[in-house]
């Protein structure tokens, strides 16, 4: 199979495979946490509702 420039793009999510500790709850506009891996342009300023729930 070959595959065509076309089909390779760049990551559109990103990800933090080593969080400091307690970085997710400290999430705010005022102190977010930027991507490590994948689309490092992302930056999380918030959790979602159904995470804050379940924790």
């Amino acid at each position: 199979m070959h595959i065509v420039p076309a089909d390779i793009r760049p990551p559109r999510y990103g990800w933090v495979l080593t969080p400091s500790p307690g970085a997710w709850r400290r999430l705010a506009p005022s102190s977010p946490l930027r991507a490590t891996q994948g689309n490092v342009e992302r930056v999380a300023v918030s959790r979602c509702e159904s995470c804050d729930a379940s924790q």
